[in-house]
């Protein structure tokens, strides 16, 4: 097992990047890509690097990490991340530089993992400010996995942090890449069943949570389509539990765009409207 980095800021050594930077990331980061099989590929040859940071120079302007902004490889690290910018080209034979965002766990599992947790027929949610956002956000558990942890380790650590329950079961649902055009992370999503007993929720100093939601199936469609729910994390996480069985159709009433409903379109036109019954859990109901 490979260890784990400790955060450095890289020397601006000019030949650093470009010769060595890709050997130290995770191996799937390293993948260099084919163009003649129409992928993106990442350039490595000298001569060529220079020739495309000479072209990228004025969309890289302004960069604090090198002089003119111009430098390629690992711009910057901390214990989590790389932030690594590429020179690259394109099957079209296009070049250009393009950043990315790689986490450093990938090196033996999964970046991190998401918990949809629900107890009793309704899903637990909780609200947390991000950073990024700056903003309120109505999320499902979500972590990362430390370095020589198992994903279902790392969610239940983390159900245990954010919302105090002890974890009943778990199934793991499938992986998602929460964002594939900037980082190169993958999560595991998890269902998770909580346990009964007094709740005691122990949140990382370094976290701004808010209030604990319970909600129904028929709820979370409301808050999604509210705009509430909007964290791509949580609704890929509740559409693999949708495909999966594990939970009823998230189903709203529809409405078309000039905002009439459907009930409201059959008693105007007198035609049936769409059957918006949801089929039955293959886990559990809503409770009666």
């Amino acid at each position: 097992m490979r260890p784990p980095f400790q955060g450095t800021v890289l020397s601006l050594s000019p030949d650093m990047a470009k010769k060595s930077y890709l050997a130290r990331l995770p191996g799937n980061a390293q993948k260099r890509g084919d163009t003649s099989k129409g992928e993106i590929e990442i350039v490595t040859k000298s001569k060529t690097v220079r020739r495309i940071k000479a072209e990228c120079g004025a969309e890289l302007e302004g960069s604090a990490l090198g002089k003119g902004g111009k430098r390629i490889g690992i711009l910057l690290e901390d214990k989590v991340h790389f932030i690594v910018r590429d020179a690259i080209e394109f099957p079209s034979g296009a070049v250009g530089c393009q950043m990315r965002i790689v986490g450093k766990t990938q090196f033996d599992g999964v970046n991190g993992v998401i918990a949809l947790t629900h107890c009793e027929g309704r899903i637990y949610l909780r609200k947390i400010y991000r950073h990024a956002t700056r903003s309120w956000e109505l999320e499902a558990v979500r972590g990362r996995r430390e370095t020589g942890m198992t994903a279902r380790a790392a969610a239940r650590k983390e159900v245990k942090e954010e919302l105090g329950y002890p974890v009943r079961t778990l199934v793991s649902l499938g992986k998602i890449r929460p964002e594939t055009a900037l980082l190169a992370t993958e999560l595991e999503v998890f269902w998770a069943e909580l346990g009964q007993g007094p709740r005691k929720d122990d949140p990382e100093p370094k976290e701004a949570f808010g209030p604990l939601e319970r909600l129904t199936f028929r709820e979370v469609g409301e808050r999604i389509n509210n705009g509430e729910i909007r964290d791509g994390c949580t609704i890929s996480a509740l559409m693999l539990a949708q495909l999966a069985g594990a939970m009823q159709p998230l189903v709203v009433l529809p409405t078309n765009p000039l905002g009439e409903s459907e009930q409201e379109k059959s008693t105007a036109t007198g035609e049936p409207a769409e059957s918006l019954e949801p089929t039955k859990s293959l886990a559990f109901g809503e409770p009666e």
